[in-house]
């Protein structure tokens, strides 16, 4: 059981405070710092939260990717590196999503479907983030 000076230590709180901001939504290290910097909470909690798994940035990788298949490689790995996340780390999530020409190729069948001429496709998926490998290929199989 924990002393009435442990209940009311404001460690305990913040530590609460940030667990709970933790588990409400995945982050990365970096933001997850940035969290602790903002409410000026001591930077210890960043490695007890890491040594319990809630932070992990290639989980969070991971979850990120497959959350966006609809945009293209350039811009999972741009607002990825955003966030903290290493080049590792991106690599090994954007190999765990589907193929990123199968990706371009099923965004591009609908869009044809709606009517949209090639130029405006190719437009669409580059803005997307794919990469124009991806776009020519997904554009020369129909």
């Amino acid at each position: 059981m924990k002393s009435f000076e442990e209940l009311i230590n404001p460690e305990n709180e913040q530590r609460e405070k940030f667990f709970s901001y933790l588990l409400r939504r995945p982050c990365t290290y970096k933001q997850a710092r940035e969290y602790l910097r903002k409410m000026k909470f001591p930077e210890e909690l960043l490695d007890e939260a890491q040594n319990l798994g809630l932070i992990d940035d290639l989980s969070f990788a991971k979850l990120f990717a497959d959350g966006h298949l609809r945009w293209g490689n350039i811009k999972i790995s741009y607002e990825l590196s955003v966030r903290g996340v290493s080049r590792e780390n991106i690599r090994i999530a954007l190999d765990e999503i589907a193929d990123e020409s199968e990706r371009a190729r099923e965004i591009s069948d609908g869009l044809r479907e709606s009517g949209l001429d090639e130029r405006k496709i190719k437009s669409r998926l580059i803005s997307r983030g794919f990469t124009n490998r991806a776009v020519n290929e997904a554009l020369r199989e129909n």
